[in-house]
C-alpha cells in the first residue's frame, strides 16, 4: 500500500527542521528514524495489525508471507521480527541505525532470495578479521577502534544443528556494548547477507545535526537541504511500492473491420 497523505505529512513536518550531516561510522549513528524501516515495508504491502492504544507498533506481511515485526519502545529488542512458520527470529536493540536493520528488511521484502556472497565472506571482503571453525561456529570481528563483533554460536551443546548469531558493537575503551542484535533458528542466508552488507559498509548515514543519540560519530554537512533529504526518503519509499505493484495488464488490440462506404439510394420520380 502507498503511504497515506497524512503519513507523508508527518515525516515531513519531523524533518523539516533539521538540517542533514552525514554522520559516521554509520553504526555508531544512533537509531534514526525508524520510518527509513517502516515506511518501505508498508509500502511493500505490509500492513499495521496493533491496536489502537498500544504503545508498540505491530507490522505483518502480505498475506502469502505472514511475516511480522514488532517495534516496541518499551522493550531491549527494540525492533523484534519473526518469520511466518516461526522457524526464526530476530530481535535488534534500539542503538542500531535504522539503515543496518533495513539490511535484513529489504531483503525481507523481497520475498525471493538475491545472489549475494555470503555474510562471512562479505565480512573478509571488508577486511574484518574472521574465524571459521570446523563445527559450524564462526567469529568475525571489524578492524579500528570501534569494533563490530559478529558470533556464530550453538545454543545447546547437545544441539549442534541449533545456532544463534550475536553481533555487538563495541566502545573503544571498553565496557557494555553500544548496541547488540540477536538472531536464532534456521534463517536465510540472504537476510543475514544484507545485514552483512549494511555493517561492513563504510558509507556515511545522514542525521540531523548535533543528533544527540549518536554515539562518539563524527558529522560533516551534507550539502543537502532538508526538503533534499526528505524528498530522499520518499525517492527509496516510492520504490517499493512500484515494485509491488502487479504490472498493469493491457488488454490486446483489437482490429476493427474498416467502415464501408453507404450505397447510394436510388432516385425517386414523383408525379
Amino acid at each position: 500500500m502507498a503511504l497515506s497523505t497524512s503519513q507523508r505529512a508527518s515525516y515531513s513536518r519531523d524533518h523539516h527542521s533539521k538540517i542533514p550531516f552525514l554522520t559516521e561510522p554509520r553504526h555508531l549513528a544512533g537509531p534514526g528514524d525508524p520510518r527509513h524501516v517502516t515506511h518501505a515495508l508498508l509500502a511493500a504491502g505490509w500492513s499495521v495489525t496493533s491496536a489502537p492504544g498500544d504503545p508498540r507498533t505491530v507490522l505483518a506481511g502480505p498475506a502469502q508471507a505472514r511475516h511480522r515485526l514488532v517495534l516496541d519502545p518499551l522493550s531491549t529488542s527494540y525492533w523484534q521480527i519473526e518469520s511466518a512458520d516461526w522457524s526464526w527470529c530476530a530481535s535488534f536493540g534500539r542503538m542500531v541505525p535504522a539503515e543496518i536493520v533495513a539490511g535484513f528488511t529489504d531483503r525481507l521484502i523481497a520475498g525471493t532470495p538475491r545472489s549475494g556472497i555470503g555474510p562471512w565472506a562479505r565480512m573478509e571482503e571488508a577486511g574484518w578479521v574472521v574465524e571459521r571453525r570446523p563445527d559450524g561456529t564462526a567469529e568475525a570481528c571489524s578492524s579500528g577502534p570501534h569494533q563490530i563483533r559478529a558470533d556464530l554460536a550453538k545454543v545447546y551443546e547437545d544441539n549442534p544443528e541449533q545456532t544463534a548469531w550475536r553481533i555487538e558493537a563495541l566502545p573503544e575503551y571498553g565496557g557494555a556494548p553500544v548496541w547488540r542484535m540477536w538472531i536464532s533458528g534456521a534463517i536465510p542466508e540472504h537476510l543475514l547477507d544484507g545485514l552483512a552488507e549494511q555493517l561492513v559498509t563504510t558509507a556515511p548515514v545522514v542525521r540531523g545535526m548535533y543528533d544527540p543519540e549518536s554515539h562518539g560519530a563524527r558529522q560533516e554537512p551534507s550539502g543537502l537541504a532538508p526538503e533534499e533529504a526528505v524528498e530522499a526518503h520518499f525517492a527509496r519509499v516510492d520504490a517499493f511500492d512500484r515494485r509491488a505493484r502487479p504490472p498493469r495488464r493491457t488488454r490486446p488490440a483489437v482490429s476493427l473491420p474498416e467502415p464501408t462506404a453507404p450505397s447510394t439510394p436510388a432516385s425517386v420520380s414523383l408525379r
